[in-house]
């Protein structure tokens, strides 16, 4: 038993623990080729959200750019926006613009926030870190679902909102 036991055991544990592994590498959904890479947050931008009331998994709805402060369809391309926060967002951040990045394709509009600009330390700007999230669908964290533009380079989006989710590291 000392042997051939030991041995089957060894094998089937091998199988086993070989199973789990390849299951848990197919859970895990491939990166879109289009989104950024995954990277950190500013220096001290937990510290200073953490000021401001928010933690990691909370959602601030935002006008996705102020210049396109209308109502109805949006227009995005690869470019640095500010973000109004809007109904609870701007009760929660009063005077607040959220400075972000907005990476655009034919089919998404993802943005990453790094910077909040603060009415209270006059527009002077602290850390931040957040991305754009759609309100009404988005399940997969990869932004506003959009279509592509006659405009070489942009993309549109059915309305100008959306949710900025406070994060502790860029996805």
């Amino acid at each position: 038993m000392r042997g051939p036991g030991w041995m089957a055991a060894w094998v089937v544990l091998g199988l086993v623990s070989g199973c789990r592994h390849a299951q848990a590498d197919v859970s895990k959904a491939e990166r879109p080729k289009w989104m950024p890479p995954e990277g950190d947050c500013p220096r001290g931008a937990l510290l200073q959200m953490e000021r401001l009331g928010l933690k990691p998994g909370d959602k601030v709805p935002v006008i996705v750019d102020a210049i396109q402060d209308h109502p109805g369809p949006a227009r995005y391309n690869y470019s640095f926006v500010i973000a109004l926060p809007r109904e609870d967002g701007e009760k929660q951040l009063p005077g607040a613009r959220i400075g972000g990045r907005l990476y655009v394709t034919k089919h998404r509009v993802f943005g990453r926030y790094d910077r909040i600009f603060l009415q209270e330390s006059g527009g002077v700007s602290v850390p931040f870190c957040g991305i754009l999230l759609d309100a009404r669908w988005d399940k997969d964290g990869e932004g506003l679902i959009a279509y592509p533009s006659p405009m070489k380079g942009f993309s549109v989006v059915q309305d100008n909102t959306g949710v900025i989710q406070v994060v502790d590291k860029y996805p």
